[in-house]
């Protein structure tokens, strides 16, 4: 009857014993250890049973148990089994194991049984790791309103976590901050003043941890646009000036009109701040409209500008080379208008359009926490070149007039002493 049984209770006897099996393996403890690359490491054996005849420290690869070392009470000496041979120590009077000079394969579980009771046996799992170095952390870019990338690497060592903190605590709940698969790259959508500040990005393992901080500054404005506002401010000083001149020149009297060569000078001195003040604002709205949308007034202003830099190009170096063939240029009522108008109508263009972009830009710059730029000694050094050529015209002007007068005057006296030896050689 059992006989003829056993093939129904077969099954039902082989379930139970798996399951007896599973809850045996379940209830053994496992204990977790780490240790770092050319470090020891001692693992403890069973100590629970009293009457000890036999130790067996075996190492798991794959599926499959391997030998490490297997002792007889009675033999009263150890055997050593490859490849741990000449890297372990093994302990009698406890049964503990000693593992040297560890290696990243060493990485697995470990187990020690005594008497060959399975179900006491002791189960480690090792874990060999390099400690992590210094990690390199750095961004991609700092402009405000871009995507902010910043990139946390390890360049040795075994990484199990990497944790971004902002000032010493974890990243701001009310901004939202995206992080790669393994949190090595901190993403920040569009950078705003409120992403300023250091961030520190703690790299760690289960023995070692290093930390690296970087201070974010977000920059309001571009380089190209740091160099436009910078352009605007230098043309705008210099239209100022021009103009200022041109209205002196057309508010002279009659008697005291600045002609001759000093006019010369004065115009060609006067058209080539005014080609200078239009060729940085040229510039100026090109890099503005590299970074910004091209609006149709300034693809306008462009063409203007470029007439207004050929004209006074133009008459300067006409009055320069040849001043006589100016005329030339006039001889219709059209072309004497252009010619006359092209020089004040680039002031105007510029004192506005140079304006326009100081405004715009400077509104720009408190999107960010840089430092904004400072244009004051840009404005003061045009300004000062400027005016000390328009002055140094006038004073050559003003002592031109004093030797023309000098000249009069020694001209005067001379006909006055001829006038009075007339007289005297007519009497004799």
């Amino acid at each position: 009857f059992l006989f003829s049984a056993f093939p129904l209770f077969f099954p039902v006897w082989l379930g139970l014993l798996v399951v007896s099996q599973w809850t045996s393996e379940a209830a053994r403890p496992l204990e977790r250890k780490a240790a770092a690359v050319g470090s020891s490491v001692l693992l403890s054996a069973p100590d629970n049973i009293k009457d000890i005849n036999f130790i067996q420290w075996e190492y798991l690869n794959g599926t499959n148990w391997h030998f490490i070392v297997q002792y007889y009470v009675v033999s009263q000496k150890p055997t050593l089994y490859a490849p741990y041979g000449d890297r372990v120590v093994f302990y009698l009077p406890n049964g503990s194991l000693l593992l040297e000079k560890l290696q990243e394969t060493d990485s697995t579980v470990y187990k020690a049984s005594i008497n060959l009771i399975e179900s006491e046996a002791r189960r480690t799992l090792l874990k060999v790791l390099r400690p992590v170095s210094q990690p390199q952390i750095w961004r991609n870019s700092s402009l405000a309103g871009s995507l902010i990338e910043l990139f946390c690497n390890v360049p040795e060592g075994t990484v199990e976590n990497i944790d971004w903190k902002k000032e010493g605590r974890p990243l701001p709940q009310e901004r939202y901050y995206f992080l790669s698969e393994n949190h090595s790259v901190l993403h920040i959508r569009k950078g705003e003043k409120s992403d300023c500040g250091s961030y520190s990005c703690n790299a760690s393992n289960e023995i070692s941890w290093q930390e690296s901080l970087l201070y974010l500054t977000i920059f309001d404005i571009s380089p190209s646009l740091e160099h436009a506002l910078k352009m605007s401010a230098v043309a705008l000083v210099f239209a100022l000036v021009s103009g200022m001149g041109f209205f002196v020149l057309c508010c002279q009297s009659r008697k005291q009109r600045i002609n001759g060569e000093t006019w010369r000078w004065m115009i060609i001195f006067l058209q080539v701040l005014v080609c200078v003040s239009s060729v940085l604002l040229f510039a100026a709205t090109l890099f503005w409209m590299q970074e910004e949308d091209p609006f149709a007034a300034f693809i306008l202003l462009e063409f203007l500008l470029v007439y207004a830099i050929i004209v006074t190009a133009l008459i300067s170096t006409t009055l320069v080379c040849q001043p006589a063939k100016l005329s030339g240029f006039k001889t219709k009522p059209w072309q004497r208008v252009i010619l006359d108008s092209a020089a004040p109508g680039a002031v105007i263009l510029v004192v506005l359009f140079a304006s326009l972009l100081l405004q715009k830009i400077s509104r720009l710059q408190d999107r960010g926490c840089s430092q904004t730029v400072d244009l004051t000694g840009y404005a003061v050094t045009s300004a000062v070149i400027s005016l000390l050529g328009l002055l140094t015209l006038f004073i050559w002007y003003h002592r031109s007039q004093g030797d023309q007068r000098e000249n009069k005057r020694h001209s005067k006296e001379e006909a006055d002493q001829e006038v009075r030896q007339d007289p005297e050689e007519d009497m004799l």
